[in-house]
């Protein structure tokens, strides 16, 4: 089976930041599904909301090293009566299918039911929609997937909406409610931002460097002032309640995540200036809340629990302590104190 979860390192960290969005802030998932499957949650339904989560643990020996893996689903929600499966894609090679296909069997087992004359069971499949993250600007805002069970001689086809979020400007993220979308936004800038990160070439004369670095200037000031405003409107949002205070920290703790790998190859200045966007917003509302609730070292604590949260998920996917520590700066020692606790959990 083509395994969607490769080294690619944006891959791994987008699958992080869904996961942990669909964690923290799960409820806002309900408008993404109204608009993917063409439903209306009711005041009843939104009372009812059901966050499915299946989880299983596997220890791996392998010849050099123990792994530990985690099959997860953690984006399936019961609205109303009916399950809704929801996963990010952040390539374009298809192989997300084959974890959809996989994930929604467990579903649908998990909640097959006799029927009433005992001689038969009903296994229900969810309804499952993508989130396309890297989808080509050009790309229309939804598009369509299938995945085609078959039996003998007959099929069944199920469509797979796919939702490409750079398709959606900020006007329409905020005039539809979207806002489990926003720590993503950012990803439309990201071959945009690499253009401007690179250096002209020494052979070049003078004056076409000097060109150069005023068109980039010239790039990086739209670039900046999109996110601003798209920024300042999330920010509005939970000024005026639209959104709660919990929600917009989490969400823009995971877009700074986001922000902070895209801007990863600008100038260290002009990317401390864009992240900056954020990062006075986060600090600033971390202490209103923290201070309120008498917890003035709450800063720390977060940081260190998003820290081993994340380690958990890496060593999860099968990475190696040494693999996480070296790419993502974290001590060793942090690293292996964490597998062993997830190794004592299993055994």
């Amino acid at each position: 089976m083509p395994n969607d979860e490769t080294d690619n390192s944006p891959g791994m960290l987008f699958d992080s930041v869904f996961k942990t969005a669909t964690q923290k802030a799960g409820h806002l998932m309900v408008a993404v599904i109204e608009q993917m499957f063409h439903v209306k949650a009711e005041l009843v339904d939104l009372k009812e909301i059901e966050r499915i989560a299946n989880e299983r643990y596997l220890i791996i020996d392998g010849d050099t090293r123990t792994t530990i893996s985690k099959r997860f689903t953690d984006s399936c929600f019961k609205i109303g009566g009916k399950y809704y499966h929801i996963e990010c894609q952040s390539t374009q090679d298809g192989s997300i299918l084959f974890r959809l296909v996989e994930y929604n069997l467990r579903i649908a087992i998990d909640n097959a039911r006799l029927t009433d004359s005992k001689s038969s069971i009903l296994v229900e499949l969810p309804s499952s929609g993508l989130i396309n993250l890297r989808a080509p600007s050009i790309s229309p805002k939804f598009s369509q997937k299938e995945i085609i069970y078959r039996y003998s001689d007959q099929e069944i086809v199920m469509p797979v909406p796919v939702m490409n979020i750079r398709a959606f400007s900020a006007d329409e993220i905020f005039s539809n409610g979207l806002f489990f979308l926003i720590p993503f936004y950012s990803i439309r800038f990201e071959n945009r931002l690499k253009r401007i990160s690179r250096k002209p070439s020494k052979k070049l004369s003078k004056k076409r460097i000097e060109k150069i670095k005023a068109s980039n200037k010239a790039e990086y000031d739209r670039i900046y002032s999109e996110l601003k405003n798209c920024y300042d409107r999330f920010m509005k949002a939970c000024e005026t309640k639209v959104l709660s205070e919990d929600d917009t920290r989490n969400l823009a703790e995971l877009s700074r995540i986001v922000l902070n790998y895209v801007t990863r190859k600008l100038d260290p200045d002009l990317k401390g200036r864009m992240v900056t966007l954020l990062g006075g917003q986060i600090i600033e509302l971390r202490q209103d809340i923290w201070f309120k609730d008498g917890f003035r070292q709450g800063e720390k604590k977060g940081e260190k629990k998003y820290e081993r949260n994340h380690i958990s998920d890496m060593l999860r996917r099968g990475k190696t302590p040494e693999e996480i520590a070296d790419f993502c700066a974290y001590p060793i020692d942090l690293v292996k104190e964490i597998q062993e606790e997830l190794l004592s959990k299993v055994k």
